[in-house]
């Protein structure tokens, strides 16, 4: 075997080992994903370089590779993540499971692994093979992505082989997921299989400028750039948490293995002992390569993310009334009337006079997306508080990003996470492909879980759904982040009510829903409100001034022997526990009933124990089993979503009624005004949290009492169709929504709008929400983009020399500090360190599309007070903290912290 080519092919399935160059075709874009192919073609060939200024020409390297594809072999994959990837149980590999300080419940293969779900899309790349002989450009402008951003079956056409622009033979290659388009273009693939259709190949052998080029095709290196294709969304990726001590764990452990088997038949000497030194050091130095670049992808990874196309939504009645001329002669407001149209909320006949004259359109949700800059900040800086006045906060982004983007503002701030995650039935649109299916799908919400856990207070509750799939890991996994001191409960709701005669064993009915506290110690539930049903079983019969009452046993199912007794009563009635039952109450307390007037003589001798209504707990406490009456179906989910939006937009939303339960069990709106002085601060009437005038005799001169109401935050980051959200919303809770897929857009959005609107539908009824209210959306850069903005800087800053061992090109990458530079921002950095004022440019085409003041909200922990434009007409803020920013102040020494968005130590 030849140990140099299979290790350097194992390299090269990690690092892409095939040649890219971008894809010019329209107005289709760099990716991140082909810029990161591009950044590893350019690392493997530092690697490469290490490897052959090292190895080269001694006399044992043969033994070397040997030793390097023995032990990589078994860490290295194809997304480029090391782990443990090709286990077989005579490897004898290893991995920490129990130590002294854990019991661990649960192990899984990629648990020490970031899980990197994003919405990447197939993107048109040009790849060639090694030898650059020929290009493959694949085009996939006809991609469609599914509005719920599941993955689809790729497929592969062959358009036609041409010239390219360099002078090269070019196979031009139809990408898409609609299986009718194109229909005259040959497959590349066989139907359901990995092999080539003996068409595409005839196709190829026959070509002429192939044949002109004189090239011919090895079908595994073409397979080869197929599949590097493919990486961008058919394989799962994952960034390992700390993969240089990882791997120097396991090469150690693999080092004494192998010299443990060895040692029986070999003589050990110093040169034996040298040349195993030299493969550790080999082995060592291609470690930390890896590491330092897998380092770079975490960094990348774990950097909070830049909010972007940030935008409000406030009722009509929010605003204030001056403003109206200016909303309704702004050249947006057309578009604002035919979205109001679109979602059914005015009709044809609706002009801009009628918002002004009519209080029916009082709730309209007014977007500001649709008006100029100058009126949009008319409308924001109109708000003394901005974020008193928002409901919620609905964030476009993969929910890890999002949650650790909103750590420093949210951290042990949230009273309750209700999440119902993709289910992993592999119809859910989490799809994998690789046999890890279970342990992908524990990575993602382990990942998710370890940074929501930081983000609930003290008495804050997780609620997550799950079906009979993963409801076993998934309890373990809970167990392992939130402690099994912390379970609560798990939920069992009826989400159907008929059974399907077509399953084939059993028909499911229910669903799980695991409940666990962030402490168990401070956290309780409300009680259910008491049903008329309930309260209908207490009478007065005896018009006793107490109330009503109902009858209840004087004996109990258990006791002592030795507490029976039997008592005779003044009026002449004798009681004893009957045969097998025990007094509930002793001798002396009976007695003291009888003359409170509290006990019941019936007509048959029996006496019992009358149970006040104004006595009993004033609620009922939750059950573990939800029957659809109480909490609605799934059924009822689909009607509640169609009722607002159109049938078919999402697939099997919650019912309202399910979430209004959680919701109310689980947190209070607390009604009662916190009073506290607050001195030289001024007059406002701003409903919650206003602050208003009292006379001197009460507070001395010049002050004011804050009026603030306590008012729980609710999380869902698998927002789904917004369910959770509408829910929230209607019961008078803040919110938190995060969604990655197109649905937040074309669902939440509009069924959020419709619910502030006052549309009847779901619980509005039941809880008598009429409407009004005001919420904030936005995108946070996706770790996709981020990628697309990283630029490859591993380069020497002084000449080597390639015939001396210790200088390969590349190597002393500690000049450069960096694997990758992001968005051109080391420059920044280093003016920084030099102890020059450096300010955050946001007009650059690296941060223009960028929100530079919810960013810092968010990295910052800051509440945005108050936005407008300075008197140059500079887009400005003012935080919660009295911190006052325009777009030309962004100052890097003053608020170090920026330096999180841009960089990473």
């Amino acid at each position: 075997m030849d140990y140099k080519k299979a290790f350097y092919s194992k390299l090269e399935d990690c690092y892409l080992g095939v040649k890219i160059k971008d894809f010019h075709q329209g107005n289709i874009a760099k990716s991140g994903f082909s810029n990161l192919l591009k950044i590893k073609e350019q690392y493997f060939a530092h690697i490469k370089a290490y490897l052959d200024s090292q190895i080269e020409g001694e006399l044992q390297s043969h033994d070397i590779y040997n030793k390097l594809y023995t032990f990589f072999d078994s860490y290295l994959n194809e997304s480029g993540t090391p782990f443990f990837n090709d286990t077989p149980a005579y490897k004898n590999i290893y991995a920490k499971v129990y130590s002294n300080a854990k019991d661990t419940s649960l192990f899984y293969k990629t648990q020490n692994l970031y899980y990197v779900k994003s919405d990447i899309l197939y993107q048109s790349l040009t790849l060639s093979d090694e030898k650059q002989s020929y290009e493959v450009a694949f085009d996939a402008s006809e991609y469609k992505q599914n509005s719920d951003n599941t993955k689809n079956k790729i497929i592969f056409k062959l358009h036609s082989i041409q010239e390219s622009d360099e002078s090269k033979a070019q196979i031009l290659i139809k990408v898409s997921n609609q299986k009718d388009l194109f229909p005259n273009l040959n497959s590349v693939f066989k139907q359901n299989s990995n092999e080539f259709n003996e068409d595409f190949l005839k196709d190829l052998k026959q070509n002429a400028i192939l044949k002109s080029y004189k090239i011919k095709i090895n079908e595994e290196e073409l397979k080869k750039i197929f599949r590097s294709y493919k990486k961008q969304s058919e394989i799962d990726f994952f960034i390992h948490k700390n993969a240089r001590e990882f791997l120097k764990e396991q090469f150690d452990l693999w080092m004494f293995d192998y010299l443990y088997k060895e040692s029986a038949i070999q003589e050990w000497n110093r040169e034996i002992i040298a040349h195993l030194q030299r493969i550790k050091n080999i082995a060592y130095e291609v470690i930390r390569l890896i590491g330092d670049f897998e380092n770079e992808l975490k960094a990348v990874w774990l950097k909070p993310k830049f909010a972007k196309k940030t935008e409000y939504v406030f009722s009509v009645d929010k605003l204030n009334p001056n403003l109206m001329d200016s909303i309704i002669n702004d050249k947006g407001f057309k578009s604002q009337i035919k979205e109001w149209q679109e979602l059914n909320l005015v009709d044809e006949d609706f002009n801009k006079e009628d918002l002004l004259s009519n209080d029916k359109y009082r709730y309209l949700p007014l977007d500001t997306k649709h008006f100029t800059k100058e009126t949009k900040y008319k409308i924001l800086s109109s708000f003394e508080n901005l974020e008193s006045v928002l409901n919620g906060e609905l964030i476009k982004a993969d929910n890890f990003q999002a949650l650790n983007s909103l750590m420093p503002k949210y951290q042990g701030k949230v009273d309750l996470i209700y999440i119902d995650p993709p289910y992993n039935t592999g119809s859910d649109g989490f799809i994998y492909a690789d046999n890890f299916n279970h342990a992908s799908w524990l990575s993602m919400i382990n990942n998710r879980l370890e940074l929501s856990k930081e983000l609930l207070n003290d008495k804050g509750s997780l609620f997550i759904s799950i079906d009979d799939k993963e409801q076993a890991r998934l309890k373990l996994v809970c167990d392992e982040v939130f402690g099994e001191e912390n379970f609560v409960a798990n939920f069992v709701w009826q989400g159907k009510y008929t059974t399907s005669n077509d399953a084939k064993y059993a028909s499911n009915q229910n669903e799980n829903i695991f409940c666990f506290s962030n402490n168990l110690n401070s956290f309780s539930f409300n009680l259910l409100a008491r049903t008329e049903s309930m309260d209908a079983a207490y009478k007065n019969p005896d018009n006793d001034p107490k109330g009503a009452w109902k009858a209840t046993p004087l004996h109990a199912k258990s006791g002592s022997e030795n507490n029976l007794y039997t008592i005779t009563f003044p009026n002449g009635n004798s009681w004893n526990a009957p045969k097998g039952r025990y007094p509930r109450y002793s001798k002396e307390r009976l007695m003291e009933i009888y003359f409170e007037n509290g006990l019941y003589f019936n007509k048959n001798g029996g006496i019992d124990k009358k149970t006040y209504l104004s006595e009993v707990k004033q609620g009922k406490t939750i059950g573990t089993f939800w029957s659809y009456q109480e909490a609605g179906s799934t059924h009822e989910g689909n009607e509640d979503l169609a009722s607002i939006l159109d049938k078919g937009v999402f697939e099997n939303p919650k019912p309202e009624k399910l979430l209004k339960r959680i919701c109310e069990i689980a947190t209070k709106v607390d009604s009662k005004a916190e009073v506290f002085e607050m001195r030289n601060c001024g007059f406002q009437d701003k409903g919650e949290g206003s602050l208003v005038s009292l006379n001197d005799q009460d507070f001395g001169v010049e002050s004011a009492i804050c009026r603030s109401k306590t008012t729980p935050i609710v999380l869902d980051f698998f927002a789904g169709s917004g369910t959770t959200l509408a829910v929230a919303q209607k019961l008078r809770r803040k919110w938190l929504g995060i969604e990655m897929g197109e649905h937040f857009y074309n669902v939440i959005i509009p069924r959020l709008k419709k619910v502030i609107a006052g549309f009847q539908s779901g619980i509005s009824k039941e809880c008598a929400y009429q409407g009004g209210g005001a919420f904030r959306y936005y995108e946070l850069e996706s770790y996709e983009e981020a990628l697309n903005h990283c630029e490859y800087v591993l380069e020497c800053k002084e000449p080597q020399k390639a015939e001396n061992k210790n200088n390969y090109k590349g190597k002393d990458y500690a000049k450069c500090e960096a694997i990758l530079d992001y968005r051109k921002s080391r420059k920044l950095i280093d003016r920084l360190s030099k102890g020059e004022r450096v300010c955050l440019d946001m007009h650059t085409e690296y941060r223009e599309e960028f929100d530079i003041f919810q960013s810092m909200a968010n990295l910052m922990g800051w509440k945005i007070k108050q936005l407008f434009l300075d008197s140059k007409g500079i887009e400005s803020c003012e935080f919660d903290n009295g911190e006052i920013l325009n777009l030309d102040s962004i100052d890097l020494a003053k608020y170090p912290k920026l330096k999180n968005l841009i960089w990473w130590e």
